[in-house]
């Protein structure tokens, strides 16, 4: 059983590496940006990369209205050369703007624009054809989902083009989270097959997770070991973020759930890392075999705790940028901390250094394809997620562990106890065993 626990660890570790550069994307994306138009025919099922063919142009007062913007005397656009449009964190307003013209061979003259961005505040769509505006629609995070051309979590537009007509397209966006632009072209039938797809996957993470938590919600009240009930807190607060990033399933209810609303996302990934320190510290045993990494635990603490104060206080992009930032941090230490408690002390850290390291792999593999050198496809675009439920799964196998390597410690003491060959040292206040050695975990504390 450890030996295929291992086993496993290193697999998924691997597969998850090799996969973001061997698996090929789940859509064609064959258009490609011809003399500044894309161009759609009969080959294309959707367009993942718009290329050289996306301009932009940044409005940072918000005083841009769409005649200034179409005239381009005073305000040129920047052309964008490869990626995903990333602007980070700021409070600017973004105009993008690119060309379509659907070839003679086409036979469909139908299509769907997504922004893969569900947080988005607000995307206004302009369709311009020699130089008229043919129609203007807005869809974004308030808006009500009636309203919306697919009651679904990202923003979508259905475009009706004409064959050999060159279509010009201009999107206004407003956003106060992470600024980028994932830009994507569907054929309908394509779209279906891809909403089909990412439904079942977020099922089954979601789903995973759900699961997991049901167990380990048993395994707290029936233990009840503090780092087990850290965890299912770590768990509720970790689904409740997911819900909330991915705005998944918000359309069963007629209002959105204030705790689901975007406003709180930094509060919850606050609260994710506190649940998660405290299982750290208590599934580690820091505190009474490692000051000195405990030391390092109780810091992080302390800074996720006053981040939370300041946040109360701070801007909320501002707020993101430094808790993302920190968060990057904390994850680097975490894994060193794990890395150092495995190393020295610790047998069941093993799995909680993996947890750390699937993790960060994914939210890098995220980050490697944001900057346009991963392609994007269904691995990539769900690498955090994928790496996340990964995280928690080896966390489940970490409090195994350690409920193991407790039995097994507690089976030797009734062992020796029942041999009656162990002493006590009045000094330390624990027994040893003179033919094992065995002796109580919290008399023996690592320094660096």
């Amino acid at each position: 059983m450890q030996q295929w626990q291992s086993l496993t660890r290193r697999s998924v570790l691997a597969i998850l590496v090799l996969l973001a550069w061997a698996l090929p994307g789940l859509v064609s994306a064959s258009a490609q940006c011809q003399d500044d138009h894309i161009v759609l025919n009969s080959a294309t099922t959707s367009v993942r990369d718009l290329g050289s063919c996306i301009w932009y142009l940044e409005d940072p007062d918000h005083s841009l209205g769409f005649n200034d913007v179409v005239e381009e005397a005073d305000h040129s656009f920047t052309r964008h050369n490869g990626g995903v449009l990333n602007f980070g964190y700021t409070e600017s307003a973004y105009w993008a703007r690119f060309d379509l013209r659907v070839g003679a061979g086409a036979a469909l003259s139908d299509w769907i624009l997504e922004l893969a961005l569900p947080l988005v505040d607000e995307v206004v769509l302009y369709v311009v054809q020699d130089g008229e505006l043919l129609e203007q629609r807005r869809a974004g995070y308030e808006g009500d989902w009636s309203s919306r051309d697919l009651a679904v979590p990202n923003p979508t537009f259905r475009l009706s083009l004409e064959t050999g007509a060159p279509v010009r397209i201009y999107l206004r966006i407003t956003n106060t989270n992470t600024f980028r632009l994932p830009i994507t072209l569907w054929h309908p039938d394509s779209y279906i097959e891809k909403v089909s797809v990412d439904e079942v996957v977020r099922g089954i993470l979601l789903g995973s997770i759900l699961a997991i938590f049901a167990y380990n919600l048993f395994v707290a009240v029936s233990v009840r070991e503090r780092s087990n009930i850290y965890y299912v807190l770590y768990l509720i607060s970790a689904v409740v973020f997911i819900a909330t990033e991915q705005v998944h399933g918000t359309q069963l209810f007629d209002d959105r759930p204030a705790f689901l609303n975007k406003e709180y996302l930094h509060f919850q990934i606050l609260t994710t890392w506190f649940w998660g320190l405290l299982m750290a510290r208590s599934l580690l045993e820091t505190r009474q075999r490692a000051p000195d990494l405990d030391q390092v635990i109780r810091l992080c603490l302390y800074s996720v705790v006053l981040t939370f104060v300041l946040s109360l206080f701070l801007p909320y992009h501002v707020a993101m940028e430094w808790i993302v930032l920190g968060s990057i941090v904390l994850s680097a230490l975490m894994i060193l901390v794990s890395y150092l408690s495995w190393r020295y002390y610790n047998p069941a850290a093993r799995s909680y250094f993996f947890a750390w390291t699937l993790a960060l792999v994914g939210f890098g593999i995220y980050a490697l394809t944001v900057m346009g050198y991963l392609p994007v496809n269904m691995f990539t675009s769900y690498s955090p997620q994928f790496g996340l439920t990964g995280q928690i799964i080896l966390f489940s196998f970490a409090l195994a562990d350690r409920i193991k390597q407790v039995q097994g410690e507690a089976l030797r003491w009734l062992t020796c106890a029942a041999t009656s060959r162990c002493s006590t040292t009045p000094s330390r206040g624990f027994s040893r065993c003179p033919w094992t050695g065995v002796l109580s975990p919290q008399t023996r504390p690592w320094r660096s």
